[in-house]
């Protein structure tokens, strides 16, 4: 082989490697984009003598009817099931060591943030 074919060989080799790292190297436009953050509203209450636990109730701000979403052991509640941008209403009660459950706590109303 000439040393004008081995030369060639050795430059197509070369732009070769070259294509294909480019092609298979990601740019940043490329790279996988962070994860969305998961969007939640905290709720925070006054303990309740004698309550074991609480039921946490939930409506969106246009909708009068209220649903359960959570017992809580504790006077807090974190609602990851919620969409950014809307708003959301929750009232509290507790529950006493022999299941009766209590009147309903005043309404807590907040917005999701946006991304």
């Amino acid at each position: 082989m000439t040393n004008l074919k081995r030369s060639a060989i050795a430059l197509l080799t070369a732009a070769l490697l070259l294509v294909l790292i480019l092609f298979l190297h990601p740019s940043r436009s490329q790279q996988p984009a962070e994860p969305p953050k998961p969007h939640k509203i905290i709720i925070n209450w006054e303990k309740a003598p004698h309550a074991v636990s609480y039921n946490v109730y939930r409506r969106p701000y246009r909708i009068e009817t209220f649903t359960k979403v959570a017992t809580a052991n504790n006077n807090s509640y974190e609602d990851p099931a919620v969409q950014p941008g809307e708003r959301y209403c929750y009232v509290v009660t507790s529950i006493d060591s022999k299941g009766k459950e209590s009147a309903r706590s005043r309404e807590i109303c907040q917005t999701v943030p946006l991304p």
